[in-house]
């Protein structure tokens, strides 16, 4: 008997959607829905095969797992702000450091930056120590580097 390819027309309807979202809010990675879904319907899907059906149909696929993982970021984001708003110092940093960086970044050269990364390189250069018994008193050696 021939292997059944997986159709994203399958996972289309209303029901596979739901299946879909429902997933993804719960925090399940691309691979793990693909197991999910291969549990359910007894056809295995790829999570390569998956990422090309997001791409081709963005509005239902795509879309559902979209809203899927917004739902769940949702829920972690409320209950962050419940945590900050009953005092809980650590969730009080989080939020404002993440939600108001120029005014509660840890790093005070880096505000207003706004996305760009500015690499400082504030390390002197030093020579390399030249190896033991190549050194003369006074600095380079004559010597030449063969025998």
């Amino acid at each position: 008997m021939p292997k059944k390819r997986p159709k994203a027309e399958d996972w289309t309807d209303p029901t596979g959607l739901l299946l879909l979202q429902s997933w993804a809010q719960q925090g399940l990675s691309q691979e793990e829905i693909c197991a999910s879904m291969e549990r359910l319907r007894g056809v295995p899907i790829s999570p390569r095969s998956l990422r090309r059906w997001i791409d081709r149909y963005p509005t239902t696929i795509g879309a559902a797992l979209k809203n899927g993982r917004e739902a769940s970021v949702a829920v972690v984001e409320n209950a962050l702000f419940k945590k900050a708003a009953n005092g809980d110092l650590g969730a009080i940093c989080f939020y404002l450091k993440n939600k108001c960086p120029d005014r509660w970044s840890e790093h005070p050269e880096l505000r207003g930056m706004s996305g760009k990364v500015v690499f400082i390189d504030d390390i002197p250069a030093t020579k390399p120590p030249e190896p033991a018994g190549q050194q003369q008193p006074g600095g380079a050696s004559d010597q030449p580097d063969h025998p």
